[in-house]
């Protein structure tokens, strides 16, 4: 008799194990709203939707005094003709030699820009650490994507990596935006890369912070709640059952000191989650791009970049860092011996410091 696969057993050994843990149900947006996204936040009317944004650094309350003077009917874009200019940065100098200082981003005259995407299951609070760093001489923009913390679901229901990056090619022209810095965590790293790819005219520089891109082999963990959201019955059942104890797994696992995990923290990432539409968007967006697509286009791009990786990651391999480099030209890496997945908000004074002398054209310490 031929054996039985596990996998067979494993979806509804799982169904039964989320039904016992009680049901739990979304979390009002007008509650969240308050909580989470008191000014600075501000919310744009793009695709049907309301996009959850703050845009700080120089210039921040003018550029918003702008907005608000042209602002659109609700469930409409602005058009880029009617969003005001806003300053950026100068086009980034050559490529340095490989092993110097990488080509200054940020230069003399009107502040530069830079783009902040965070990763699964995550939103834009992710950086409040690189936004406090960086904001006195740049214009942060940071966003809750489209699924993920009060933005909440896409209309559309498309989460795939070319329907991102169209998103945010849309997201970018509505903001002012002409030429930035992106850096990305995680997933966010995955859209930072394939929007350099596409638009490398307008991408002065690009940070890669733990960042997906190339397929991962079996034994590397991945985060417990994007595992069972990928199960289809599972992931209807996640849509109502309590996802507490999936949320503190995985930060448990993403955070190499998981005494910096805090109630609050948990909390966030729990809330947000919460948002009527998100438990479903997380599983659409597992399920539509299961494996990275693109990297092999990687050694196209044309980039300065900075590669930034916690060597206590457990979701995606150092290995990939290593990778980056390599593919990228005269890309910089930087290794933290005590970090997890999450650098930049596991220690954002370190990160965001390496990151500023990075945009300057200054050498990293320890960089590769």
């Amino acid at each position: 008799m031929r054996p039985v696969p596990l996998r067979r057993f494993l979806a509804p050994l799982l169904a039964a194990t989320l039904a016992l843990a009680g049901c739990q149900t979304d979390l009002p947006l007008v509650d969240l709203k308050e909580k989470y996204g008191a000014p600075p936040s501000r919310f744009l009317p793009m695709d049907g939707i309301e996009v959850h944004w703050r845009d700080e650094g120089p210039g921040a309350a003018e550029r918003a005094e702008a907005r608000a003077a042209v602002a659109p009917a609700a469930g409409t874009a602005p058009t880029p003709a009617a969003t005001p200019a806003v300053p950026s940065a100068t086009t980034a100098s050559p490529a340095a030699p490989a092993g110097g200082a990488a080509p200054a981003v940020i230069r003399a005259g009107d502040p530069p820009t830079i783009l902040l995407l965070h990763g699964t299951a995550s939103s834009l609070h992710t950086w409040d650490g690189w936004a406090k760093q960086l904001s006195p001489t740049m214009r942060v923009v940071r966003l809750d994507l489209p699924g993920f913390g009060l933005t909440g679901p896409h209309p559309s229901g498309d989460y795939s990596g070319s329907a991102t990056v169209d998103f945010l090619e849309r997201f970018v022209d509505a903001a002012g935006m002409k030429r930035f810095a992106i850096a990305g965590n995680s997933l966010g790293g995955y859209y930072a890369w394939r929007f350099a790819l596409r638009h490398p005219e307008r991408v002065t520089g690009l940070i890669l912070i733990d960042a997906v891109g190339y397929p991962i082999q079996g034994g590397a963990s991945q985060a417990a709640a994007l595992q069972l959201s990928r199960m289809p019955i599972v992931s209807e059942l996640m849509r109502f059952t309590a996802i507490r104890w999936a949320v503190e797994r995985s930060l448990r696992e993403v955070y190499a000191d998981t005494s910096k995990i805090t109630p609050e923290l948990v909390d966030r990432y729990e809330s947000l989650m919460l948002r009527a539409g998100n438990r479903q968007a997380m599983g659409d967006r597992a399920r539509a791009e299961r494996r990275p697509v693109g990297w092999q286009r990687l050694p196209e791009l044309r980039v300065p970049t900075l590669v930034m990786w916690g060597a206590q990651d457990t979701w995606v391999p150092l290995e990939h860092a290593e990778r980056f480099r390599n593919d990228i030209r005269d890309s910089r890496l930087v290794v933290y011996p005590k970090l997890g997945h999450l650098p930049m908000e596991e220690d954002p004074t370190a990160t965001a410091a390496d990151a500023l002398r990075f945009l300057r054209g200054e050498p990293v310490p320890g960089q590769k």
